[in-house]
């Protein structure tokens, strides 16, 4: 890479490493696994050490953030450090053996499991409790006291009248987890994504009667700052103390001094963890003797002295019941995996989607397997493979459709796809991915309308199309059971909002297959009405950055379908825009072609989009050796390594576009 590229890198790993930061700490919802963002780090520290001319915000110094800024906050005494990870016992031993070497001798080592909860920091004065907080950004924590003391079996007044911070996890039991999600399930509540996220949300809860109505646990396993003398000398005697203190404790710790043991104790925690009433996610490992703990020292996040050892991506192996077909919006097909529920890191998982046909055919699936599941990314749940062994006798192949499994029409493939597609358009199932896809965020933005009402409007005979949202009896949703006058005014006001959406939205709404947000823009753009794109030949159509002749073809197919034209038609007459209304600025980047990927700092994808059509520019929907510029934000993906491979395309950022717009204009 050349210099360029490098520090462009180094940014995208800095603005990367901080989002997930934040997903993990401040909002309790991880897109990715431990594992993938240790990589992520890793491959920044790299960068750094080979590049220290390149100056870089320093994130690696910091440590996540729970806060809500609007909450009152506590400093630590002592400052809460995260743990450096390793994810093989050969990492493990090589920290052990460099310590050594530094010590000249091999220090006891104390393993205790690593319980996967939310951090808590207690404070005792004078033998009693003042408060309890989050760890908070590892300086500051969030004031939970009130909620903490819902919590069974926490001590108010401990044996020491030394001012000292006992910190700990606190988590939700699976049990408890398990029943309380099937609970909000029923109620047609979000189920919360796994025990850590609910244990997170719980404690900052606003209602303690709520959080009283949560069966919280903590376990205690460390000492912040101590004022005086500590009463114990090792972690294995701190343990035993904060256990007589009246501290809930893990029973499952263990002093080691040589190598057998430590890996003997990882391995029996990894193959446990299953049958534990709480997450645990690895094993944390400290020098035993606190003295050298000093004498080790930190690094700027992280003690020398300690590591986490992370198990691998959990495995289970559970019964595939039957393979269910569903249908999208556009037709397609896709086959879902019904399993036996199972729970697997942090979640209960029944169904796993197999992607299309293909993905059973590689499988071999057939009834009544057991499969091995894995969570990609501790995220996705996935089946790995089929244990053969272990198939009933008998078994028969999972029976492919060769037709729609709602109406019975043909199948069909298109030519070099994977995807097998309903031939029908009438057919129920695609009218309600139709509706919802209409309604999603991108499209109209009917703020409300999912897949559930989108189900009880079509059941309860409100609606029968796409155009019926714009003539629903809100009178008859009223009555509907949960829903209300004040959910139907919300709904009504949606709907009628959607109106002055632009037509490039409209278009997009539609749901002609293969036309994205961004070809229907440009579509929008360069027809400027219905009525032009309607009659446009395949001639016209490939004229339009991005329409090849497979899109060209979907188009034509759409338009020549005289139930689109009716649509089409009753959408006019209920007002909605059926020509594009351009704010066009200028013509300085007239001629030039971008594609915008990740997330920007300052201005939305949407309208930094519009910004550059306002400008004469056009907007392409992948990378190509058309295309000019890639304008990068946070988490680029693919499309900034297409480009840099490709050589020909300017790479820049939201300030480089915008000084572009002021230099030609």
């Amino acid at each position: 890479m050349t210099t360029s590229q490098i520090k462009k890198r180094i940014q995208f790993l800095c603005a990367e490493i901080e989002r997930h930061n934040r997903l993990y700490y401040a909002e309790a919802s991880p897109e990715i696994a431990d594992y993938e963002y240790d990589l992520l780090v890793q491959e920044l520290q790299d960068l750094q050490a080979k590049h220290p001319e390149i100056q870089a915000p320093a994130v690696l110094d910091k440590v996540g953030d729970d806060l809500d800024k609007s909450a009152k906050t506590i400093p630590h005494k002592e400052r809460m450090a995260s743990l450096s990870n390793a994810y093989s016992i050969q990492e493990v031993i090589a920290w052990w053996d460099k310590i050594a070497l530094e010590l000249g001798d091999r220090p006891q080592l104390c393993l205790e499991p690593k319980i996967d909860g939310f951090g808590i920091n207690l404070f005792y004065s004078s033998g009693k409790l003042q408060y309890a907080t989050t760890r908070g950004d590892g300086s500051v924590g969030e004031d939970v006291t009130e909620n903490f003391l819902t919590l069974p079996h926490i001590p108010r007044e401990i044996p020491l009248q030394s001012d000292i911070e006992i910190r700990g996890e606190i988590y939700f039991p699976i049990k408890a987890f398990l029943a309380m999600n099937e609970s909000r399930r029923q109620n047609e509540e979000k189920p919360f994504a796994n025990p850590r996220n609910a244990a997170a949300g719980s404690i900052k809860l606003k209602d303690i009667e709520m959080v009283k109505a949560r069966p919280l646990r903590a376990f205690f396993y460390t000492a912040g700052y101590i004022a005086d003398a500590a009463p114990f000398g090792s972690q294995d005697e701190l343990l035993r103390w904060l256990q007589d203190s009246g501290f809930p404790v893990s029973d499952k710790h263990k002093v080691c001094q040589d190598k057998d043991c430590l890996i003997n104790f990882c391995n029996q925690m990894e193959e446990q963890r299953a049958r534990l009433d709480y997450d645990i996610d690895g094993v944390v490992i400290k020098i035993d003797d606190t003295a050298l703990h000093h004498k080790l020292g930190s690094t700027a996040k992280s003690p020398k002295w300690a590591i986490a050892y992370k198990f691998k991506p959990e495995e289970k192996e559970t019964l595939l019941k039957r393979v269910d077909f569903q249908v999208g919006r556009t037709g397609a097909i896709t086959p879902v995996a019904i399993l036996e529920p199972v729970y697997i890191s942090g979640t209960t998982v029944s169904r796993s989607t197999l992607h299309n046909f293909d993905e059973i055919r590689r499988l071999n699936l057939h009834e009544g397997d057991t499969i091995r599941l894995i969570k990609s990314g501790e995220i996705i749940p996935k089946i790995l493979a089929v244990n053969k062994d272990l198939r009933p006798a008998g078994a028969k192949p999972i029976s492919l459709p060769d037709k729609c499994p709602v109406c019975g029409s043909p199948l069909s493939r298109e030519e070099e796809a994977a995807i097998d597609y309903c031939s029908s358009a009438d057919c129920p199932a695609q009218l309600a991915r139709s509706i919802e896809h209409f309604a999603s965020r991108d499209a109209m933005d009917i703020l409300g309308l999912g897949t559930a009402l989108v189900a009880r409007l079509l059941q309860e005979g409100i609606i029968s199309s796409v155009a019926d949202l714009y003539r629903i009896d809100y009178d008859k949703v009223k009555e509907l059971e949960r829903i209300g006058e004040k959910s139907a005014r919300n709904l009504q006001e949606a709907i009628q909002s959607s109106k002055t959406k632009n037509f490039d939205r409209i278009l997009y709404a539609l749901g002609i297959r293969h036309v994205g947000t961004v070809t229907a823009r440009n579509l929008a753009v360069h027809f400027q009405n219905i009525d032009a794109l309607e009659q446009a030949s395949a001639q016209e159509l490939s004229e339009v950055p991005e329409v090849g002749d497979k899109i060209a073809e979907s188009i034509s197919d759409y338009f020549a379908n005289p139930k689109n034209h009716s649509l089409i038609r009753e959408l006019k007459k209920q007002g909605l825009k059926m020509s594009f209304e351009s704010q066009k600025e200028s013509d300085s980047l007239a001629g030039l072609s971008f594609l915008v990927t990740g997330s920007l700092s300052n201005i939305s994808r949407k309208d930094m989009e519009s910004l550059i059509i306002s400008h004469g520019g056009k907007i392409l929907s992948g990378v190509s050796k058309n295309l000019d510029y890639l304008i990068v934000g946070e988490k680029p993906g693919s499309k900034l390594t297409k480009a840099e491979k490709l050589g020909t395309v300017r790479i820049i950022g939201e300030d480089e576009l915008i000084a572009m717009l002021e230099r030609k204009t």
